[in-house]
């Protein structure tokens, strides 16, 4: 127990032990009434966040306390450090300062003098400070860090540096996370983005081939699901015959991981929020599903689950896919049905179509034998016509040889008597009145015929 009047200690409890300690000395703040110094000290909550929260209990094996209590506040309010929680409520900064934990410092009225943060390199330090507590930006201060958003090499080198000491990569989504919020300033968040990749490929659980060329998108990359498959099958390398990573820190750094590659799979490849899930479902959630082995097994698991938030968003997009998909399959159901009705229908149109083309062809048959034997009729017909009309032809021919043989016969009777020396014109009239009468005749007949 600390004796310093100066300092205080509060129970801890270990989640994964259950072991209560107290912890380190924590310096006191001058109280601001004196019923405020008289109130006792009551021990710390316990936090909230199972991502940030146990891999920062875990990297530094102490049991989680109130450090991630501002994690579970509104994120519309200010960013307070690890410093203020832990001191406890008299020690709330206004909304409006955004101040890392490094530059506050006593004053010597017993309050606390804050220097806003105002580059990019203090807001990352600032975050690595927090230890994967929740980022957010106040607009002002993003207007300042925004107007130099760039990192050069040295404090790159500082940053990274720093970052190599998050092992269980607690901290970079939720800097990206916080470049989401980022409005109106593009080169601040594109510089947040840059320097989350250049920590995620400079660690081991990013060192995979494939999983590179996921994060450079470049041809020659995995699939999305299978860098995320590979990334939770992440096992580091041992340190003199053991294992670098003690009790359950692995499980954590391969969840963190996993959980930033998602996220930056959001911000850099604009995939959505069902995609997402679709995805987490198929590399995490459904293998540790299968894990379990009984029903006490998945009652535990479904009541141990603490960020209900993130269960209930994707049980929602899931029950919407769903619904989707029933709507969907009802929908086509339904078509499904129209289409049976109508093919019903044009088969019984089919068939009536079928038997009117059988009667129509029947019909058809029919009119062809019915008009060859016509025609056949017509062929004879008029072959004993043309017969017919032939002979008569040449009877009529012949007759009317005749009937002008017998007629020049007698003309030339006629011409002979006209040729005499006493011509006889009374020869040649009689014989011209024959032949004209045998001509009228003939005249006549033809007229008849």
């Amino acid at each position: 127990m600390n004796n310093n009047p100066n300092k205080r200690q509060v129970p801890v409890t270990s989640r994964q032990s259950g072991e209560t300690r107290l912890s380190d000395p924590v310096p006191m703040h001058a109280p601001r009434q004196e019923a405020d110094a008289k109130a006792p000290i009551a021990p710390e909550p316990m936090l909230s966040m199972p991502g940030q929260a146990e891999s920062l209990a875990i990297a530094q094996d102490v049991p989680l306390t109130s450090l991630d209590r501002a994690s579970s506040k509104d994120p519309s309010t200010s960013i307070r450090t690890v410093a203020d929680d832990a001191a406890g409520p008299q020690a709330d900064q206004p909304s409006e300062a955004v101040t890392p934990p490094e530059t506050r410092q006593k004053a010597s009225g017993g309050g606390k003098s804050k220097v806003d943060i105002e580059t990019l390199e203090q807001f990352i330090e600032y975050a690595y400070g927090r230890k994967g507590q929740r980022l957010k930006l106040e607009p002002k201060v993003e207007k300042q860090i925004a107007q130099n958003p760039r990192l050069d090499d040295a404090a790159l080198s500082r940053l990274l540096s720093r970052a190599a000491g998050d092992s269980l990569l607690a901290v970079p989504r939720q800097l990206l996370l916080a470049s989401r919020d980022i409005e109106g300033y593009p080169a601040l968040r594109a510089a947040l983005s840059s320097f989350v990749v250049s920590v995620m490929l400079r660690h081991p659980a990013f060192s995979d081939a494939g999983v590179k060329a996921a994060l450079h998108n470049v041809p020659e990359a995995k699939p999305v699901a299978d860098a995320l498959a590979t990334v939770m099958q992440f096992t580091p390398r041992e340190e003199d015959g053991k294992d670098s990573l003690k009790g359950g820190e692995l499980h954590t750094l391969r969840r963190n991981a996993a959980n930033l590659f998602v996220t930056w799979l959001a911000n850099n490849r604009g995939m959505n929020t069902d995609d997402l899930a679709a995805l987490l479902f198929q590399v995490v959630w459904q293998p540790s599903a299968r894990e379990l082995s009984d029903d006490n097994a998945r009652l535990r698991a479904l009541t141990e689950v603490e960020q209900a938030a993130g269960v209930g968003l994707a049980c929602l997009r899931f029950r919407q896919q769903a619904i989707d998909a029933r709507s969907s399959q009802d929908k086509a159901l339904r078509d499904a049905n129209d289409l049976r009705i109508r093919l019903s229908e044009a088969d019984a149109q089919r068939q009536q179509a079928e038997g009117q083309r059988d009667a129509l062809l029947a019909e058809l048959e029919s009119l062809r034998v019915q008009t060859a034997t016509e025609m056949a009729d017509l062929r004879r017909k008029h072959a004993e016509e043309r017969t017919y009309l032939h002979h008569g032809k040449e009877q009529l021919g012949g007759r009317l040889v005749r009937r002008l043989e017998d007629a020049v016969e007698t003309l030339e009777v006629g011409l002979s008597a006209l040729r005499n020396k006493t011509p006889r014109v009374e020869v040649m009239l009689e014989r011209a009145e024959l032949v004209v009468d045998a001509l009228r005749v003939e005249i006549k007949n033809l007229r008849e015929e």
